[in-house]
């Protein structure tokens, strides 16, 4: 078998002379949970359709298990998928329900009670056999419609955004409970979301999609902390961008020259920057921006004012309008006093923890 479950190259889906995926690669291990994550109608519910069989290609293939299946129908590809609204029959009860897809296989009656009974067990649904699905929570029927799918032994599992019809306090419920049977089971799964936390908390690599392209792969922590575009630094979590001018870039570090004429030291990052004179844009996440307690001259330190405080009980939240008129947001986890709306701030913007991703000449990230 191939060290690979899914392997994505080049695929493509047009309809007319609108291409909803362009050109899309990513592969998907033996056991690993990876998510497709992006805003809606960014193509990743359709590249999750063209892997099942359920939309045929423009272009590209598709090979699971090193087999390849690009035009093959869902029944020939030996995958599981549970889809967003469930898509249980409402006139069979869990049993018939979870039963219906080995039936049509035409397994044998003890082989499907047994199955029913196992699946059952593994999603926390014995005792609920002969219930319809309009007797069952959101979580319940969500479980019904896993179990269904894990009832045939696929050797895929996908899944198209399962829990978006849920609350949140049951989603963050369901994830855990998703992410640990998933890791139990060592079932190789591709999940299809929009919400970032629910992706990086889950994945073992997330696949950045964004206007039918991939915009990056990665591990979740190096997608947060080492985003390879504005994109995605805006996508995944909230980020404070500061647009200036390379003005020298040695020893492993950048310097960037902003409007108000400050510079900004930043970590140079395995990718160049540029040269000196090029547009860039620096970034830096809110809980990496250090408020000071006391007075401070020295590089990277910036006045202000609190424009707004939000207090969310483990994290204090600050809007801040800089001396330059631009806006800085900042998370305190630590903290032992609040600031009012209006008061005099000073904070520092860590080096290390500044980023600089180059633009073009019409500030976009540079290609």
């Amino acid at each position: 078998m191939s060290d690979h479950a899914i392997q994505v190259n080049g695929i493509q889906k047009l309809y007319g002379t609108v291409k909803a995926v362009d050109d899309v690669s990513f592969d998907v291990r033996q056991g690993e949970f990876t998510s497709l994550l992006g805003p809606s109608g960014c193509g990743k519910t359709t590249t999750l359709r063209m892997i099942a069989g359920f939309i045929d290609p423009s272009g590209g293939s598709i090979r699971i298990n090193g087999r390849e299946v690009t035009h093959l129908p869902p029944d020939k590809r030996d995958v599981g998928f549970v889809f967003q609204n469930y898509a249980l029959w409402p006139h069979m009860t869990v049993a018939e329900n979870v039963a219906f897809g080995l039936k049509l296989r035409r397994k044998k009656r003890a082989f499907i009670r047994n199955k029913i009974e196992e699946v059952l067990a593994v999603t926390g649904l014995t005792g609920y056999e002969d219930r319809l699905p309009k007797r069952l929570s959101g979580g319940q029927q969500q479980r019904v419609a896993l179990a269904r799918a894990l009832a045939l032994e696929p050797q895929l599992l996908l899944m198209d955004e399962p829990l978006s019809n849920l609350d949140r306090a049951l989603r963050v419920s369901m994830r855990r409970e998703l992410k640990q049977l998933q890791s139990r089971m060592k079932m190789t799964t591709l999940y299809v979301t929009h919400d970032q936390e629910e992706a990086l908390s889950m994945s073992n690599r997330v696949v950045i999609m964004n206007g039918g392209r991939v915009e990056q792969i990665a591990e979740p922590y190096a997608l947060y902390e080492a985003p390879a575009s504005s994109f995605v630094a805006d996508f995944v979590g909230i980020t404070n961008f500061f647009e200036g001018t390379l003005v020298q870039c040695a020893d492993g570090w950048d310097e960037v020259r902003l409007a108000s004429g400050q510079v900004l030291k930043a970590r140079a990052g395995e990718a160049s920057a540029g040269k000196p004179g090029d547009v860039v844009r620096a970034l830096i996440r809110p809980e990496r921006i250090i408020l000071l307690a006391e007075p401070e001259d020295g590089p990277n330190v910036l006045g202000g004012r609190v424009e707004l405080s939000e207090y969310f009980g483990a994290v204090l939240r600050y809007t801040i309008r800089l001396d330059s008129g631009d806006v800085l947001r900042l998370e305190v986890h630590n903290f032992d006093r609040f600031l009012e709306n209006g008061a005099p701030v000073q904070v520092r913007v860590p080096p290390e923890h500044l980023r600089v991703i180059p633009l073009d000449g019409r500030g976009r990230d540079a290609a």
